[in-house]
């Protein structure tokens, strides 16, 4: 249900983007969306206003760290139980999605979910090591991006493969061949 985030390990979130430099120079750029909470309302159409509800909607003033404390650290925290997290970042080209998940890496403030998510990972791995003799950690990192319903494997230069999504019985959708490097 949406808004329960806690009952189900699938995460729905909108963020809804400013406008960029170039489309406030053209003029005339108006909302088309209303965001709040957990609903975004399409305000210009040629029916009626229609609402849609998520588990997390973010405007275009809300920040990247509030964007990481609300997605992120959710899936940081399974990652430090040993359990699989991903990110499915959807959108036409120049909507936000590189924003969202890498952002800025050399400006604090508008790092992503992503450089937010490893410099914590490894804060954490580094705490548990202090405070736990014998702690020991694996951290395995592989990028993808489907564009064209084809599959980039974004660690290797981004070469469309042969790569495809299967369904492992135990595992659940894998990406076999896809390129995953250890980490420190």
């Amino acid at each position: 249900m949406a808004g329960d985030s806690e009952a189900s390990n699938i995460r729905v979130a909108v963020r809804c983007r400013p406008f960029s430099a170039r489309e406030q120079s053209e003029g005339e750029a108006k909302n088309a969306l209303a965001c709040t909470n957990n609903a975004v309302q399409v305000l210009e159409s040629t029916r009626m206003p229609k609402s849609f509800t998520y588990d997390h909607v973010f405007g275009c003033s809300d920040s990247q760290e509030a964007i990481f404390e609300a997605i992120g650290l959710h899936l940081l925290d399974n990652a430090m139980n040993a359990y699989n997290g991903c990110i499915f970042a959807y959108g036409q080209t120049g909507s936000g999605k590189s924003h969202s998940i890498m952002g800025d890496v050399q400006n604090e403030a508008e790092q992503g979910i992503l450089p937010r998510a490893c410099t914590r990972l490894f804060s954490r791995i580094q705490e548990a090591r202090q405070e736990e003799s014998g702690f020991e950690a694996t951290v395995l990192a592989s990028y993808l991006e489907i564009y064209n319903e084809k599959i980039y494997d974004l660690l290797t230069g981004g070469d469309a493969g042969e790569l495809q999504v299967r369904n492992h019985p135990d595992l659940g959708p894998i990406v076999p061949h896809l390129t995953e490097c250890p980490v420190e």
